[in-house]
This record gives C-alpha cells, sequence and structure tokens, in this order.
C-alpha cells in the first residue's frame, strides 16, 4: 500500500502588474521565488510579457490595459504620450489605467479561479476590486519608496520637484499640509474607482484608493532597498521592507552580453554606460545626442543600450570608441562601467546601485526625480535635469563623479549591501506566512 502524498495543496498565489519591465521584473522575480518555496505562483500582466513569464515556467494570464493598446486607442505615438506622461503625472491614471478598469477587473476575475492570496502593483486598480470582490486576501507591492507619501520621508513630486523640496524644507506641519492638499486632489481622481465599486457591489472606499487603499488587507511589500527608504514610522502596520527583487532577462531564461558588446568591453578603458530604460526610450532623440557629444567632450569610451528601434537609428554613430546596442542585462554591463548614466526608472536604479559604480540620473517623470534624490542622498551619484541636458553639463558632471573618489568609494560601499540583499526571497517568505505556510 502506498504511502498517501501530503494532503496539504500548494497555495496559489496571484501577482498582477501594470507597467514597463522595471514593473514586470520583481514580480516575476518573485514569482519564482514563491515557486521555490513550493507555491503555486500565476502572473497577470500586459500580453506583451507572455512568451517571457511562460519562458520561466510561470502561468500567465493577460491583464489589460496593454501599452500598444492604448497607444492605439489614443491615437498617439509611443514619442507622443511618453512626453505627455511626463508633462502631467496624471495622465497616466486618466487617460491610461482608470478608461480599462472594467477590462481590468475582469481579466483579473478571471486569473484570480482557485487562488488563495493575491500580490498587486500599486496601479493594478482592477486587481485589486477583484480580490475584495472575491474575499481574498491581498498583499500591496511598492516598487518606489515615494509611493508610501510619508511625512517623515516624503517624495520629490516629478511635475514640481523645486517646490516640492522647498516645502519639505519648511518642517513637518508644512510637508504634512501639502501632503494632504495632494490627497485631496488625488482623491477627485479616483472617481472612476468609486463609481465601478458601485456598480460591481462593493462598498464605498474607507481607504483613499490612491495612497492607503494600494496596500493589501495582509499587508504592504516594499521591494526596494532599506539604504534607498528606510522603514518609517507613518508606513501602514505589517510594511516589510524586503530589498530589491532582480530579475534580468530580455526573453526569459539565461541572459548574458552579446559577443560585440563583450568584445567592445575588453577592447579598451572602462566606458560610461548610457541608458534610457523602457520608459523614457521613446523620447531618445536629445538624450542620445547630446550624450554622444559629452563623450567626444570627454575623449571617453560609451555604451549606449537603446531599444531596438533606437539602436537601428543610432548604429551609423558606433565607432572604435561608442558600441550603440539594443538589449543589454544591465546586471552584466552596469559593473563594467566607469559610471552609469540613466533615467532613474526604479528597477534600472536597483540595478545600478547593486553594480557599485558612480551613476547620473536625469529624472524624466513619476517616480524618477524621487529615486535621484535618494541616489544623490546616498553620495553615489549625482543629478543632472533633463532641461539641462547639454553636452557641456553632462561632461562637467561625469567629470566630478569620476574625479572625486568619495562616489566611487560609496558605490562600491552601497553595492555590496545591496548585492547581500534578497527581497524577493524576503517577500516570498512574508507572502507564505501570511497564509500560515511555513516559509521555509
Amino acid at each position: 500500500m502506498h504511502s498517501p502524498a501530503s494532503t496539504t495543496p500548494r497555495p496559489r498565489v496571484v501577482l498582477a502588474t501594470f507597467g514597463t519591465h522595471g514593473d514586470l521584473h520583481p514580480f516575476l522575480a518573485l514569482a519564482l521565488a514563491l515557486r521555490e518555496r513550493g507555491a503555486e505562483a500565476v502572473l497577470a500582466a500586459g500580453e506583451v510579457y507572455r512568451e517571457k513569464v511562460e519562458t520561466e515556467g510561470i502561468g500567465f494570464f493577460p491583464l489589460r490595459p496593454d501599452v500598444e493598446a492604448v497607444a492605439a486607442r489614443l491615437a498617439m505615438a509611443p514619442r507622443e504620450l511618453a512626453r505627455a506622461v511626463a508633462a502631467r503625472p496624471q495622465f497616466l491614471l486618466q487617460r491610461i489605467i482608470l478608461p480599462s478598469l472594467r477590462e481590468a477587473y475582469d481579466d483579473a476575475m478571471a486569473a484570480m479561479g482557485g487562488a488563495d492570496l493575491v500580490v498587486t502593483h500599486s496601479a493594478a486598480y482592477g486587481a485589486r476590486l477583484a480580490a475584495e470582490k472575491r474575499g481574498l486576501p491581498q498583499v500591496g507591492i511598492v516598487l518606489q519608496p515615494m509611493l508610501f507619501a510619508s511625512v517623515t520621508d516624503p517624495p520629490v513630486l516629478a511635475d514640481m520637484p523645486q517646490l516640492s523640496r522647498w516645502i519639505y524644507r519648511q518642517g513637518p506641519a508644512w510637508t504634512r499640509a501639502f501632503l494632504g492638499l495632494g490627497r485631496r486632489v488625488a482623491r477627485r481622481w479616483a472617481r472612476p474607482i468609486d463609481r465601478f465599486r458601485q456598480h460591481i457591489g462593493l462598498p464605498p472606499a474607507t481607504a483613499h484608493p490612491l495612497f492607503e487603499g494600494q496596500f493589501g488587507s495582509a499587508g504592504a511589500i516594499g521591494l526596494y532597498s532599506p539604504l534607498l527608504g528606510p522603514p518609517q514610522a507613518d508606513h501602514p502596520p505589517h510594511t516589510t521592507i524586503a530589498g530589491f527583487a532582480f530579475y534580468d532577462s530580455e526573453k526569459g531564461g539565461p541572459a548574458g552580453l552579446t559577443p560585440g558588446l563583450r568584445a567592445f568591453l575588453e577592447a579598451g578603458p572602462t566606458p560610461v554606460v548610457f541608458t534610457q530604460g523602457t520608459s523614457a526610450i521613446h523620447d531618445a532623440e536629445d538624450f542620445v545626442r547630446e550624450s554622444l557629444a559629452a563623450i567626444d567632450l570627454l575623449g571617453m569610451r560609451a555604451v549606449l543600450v537603446l531599444d531596438e528601434e533606437q539602436a537601428r537609428r543610432w548604429s551609423s554613430q558606433a565607432t572604435a570608441t561608442i558600441h550603440v546596442t539594443g538589449y543589454a542585462p544591465y546586471s552584466a554591463l552596469f559593473p563594467r562601467a566607469a559610471a552609469n548614466v540613466h533615467h532613474g526608472g526604479i528597477g534600472t536604479t536597483a540595478q545600478a546601485l547593486r553594480a557599485g559604480r558612480p551613476q547620473l540620473i536625469t529624472p524624466y517623470l513619476v517616480d524618477q526625480p524621487d529615486n535621484a534624490a535618494r541616489v544623490v542622498r546616498l553620495g553615489v551619484g549625482r543629478e543632472l535635469p533633463r532641461r539641462r541636458w547639454r553636452s557641456g553639463e553632462i561632461a562637467a558632471s561625469l567629470r566630478a563623479l569620476l574625479d572625486q573618489p568619495g562616489y566611487a568609494c560609496a558605490a562600491a560601499q552601497i553595492g555590496r549591501q545591496v548585492a547581500r540583499e534578497d527581497g524577493a526571497a524576503v517577500a516570498a517568505a512574508t507572502i507564505l506566512s501570511a497564509l500560515g505556510r511555513n516559509p521555509g
């Protein structure tokens, strides 16, 4: 007579995310960590990510809105869309996310069949409503410190960076009043969520949908390093700052440098690496042109990491000292740079911190100015606003990074600390503990 198999079923955890690769990759890292600990992890995201997720052996469900479909619906080229979001951060919410709330809710309901717990991205409003409708425990993932809107660690706001910094310098009372005003303004933006709650038979929200409403009934997990944003007294109850959750592959599976890029790196002095990640790459013209001119002023070597279209557009600029490439895994490339120049997206910032090299950040939108301010605060980099992204200022900023040894020393120290973090493992253990399962 055979011994019966374990009678404890594998917990089914549905992870719902929205956005660019910087939003997908931490969720994919978390899904893999949950699977390693015996859970059945299912990822719901834009259809464009299906192949990557399924290549890793993780179950996939499509979750609208899909970025390409949004661009078509708005009749906007990707570059126009990127500029619109940069000019008005609420554009992302009002014109992209909330018009697809019904679709996102329907997709999430389909993905959550048989689920034991739901893990949601801060902008996955439809998924949060679906979890509430199904009565499922929910953990909210916070990918960047600014989303906690802490009075004791307040965020630099993308559309008013100088004003927000000035107000915070006036002290806690001003900071609290300023953030409170922002909450009241943003509450009006969330009215489509209120109407949809009523439509699907949910009671009126007691929490602000765009602030504390993003944190789950089973707690919140910050998937970023506590070095970037330490725990604060006004964080919600049951908050864990787990550390960064790293994943770095273009199409799923193992990733490495191309032979051409590897040969370039080995052929001469350490280059400066320039990249705009995935959120700002559609507005790359000025960035690339001025960056190339700065490198010429410095007389250094450089690697430009662009999307495939932009890489073809700028391939004619490749020389013995300039290498232009499409996708390259930052985990393999950034540690081999003299300095890493980027837009300040949280995924790129995480890889740059772990690489242990100085950074120059030109923030573009949403969380990027706040991430840049935190990198500067750590002493590992400098910030150069987009309006000042000109060859002379770029060259001067890079020269300061490379000539002042304090940046390299601080970056190396922070890099060693971040490399020891395993946010995916900590978050997976936290989630399984919320289910009453042994996280080991």
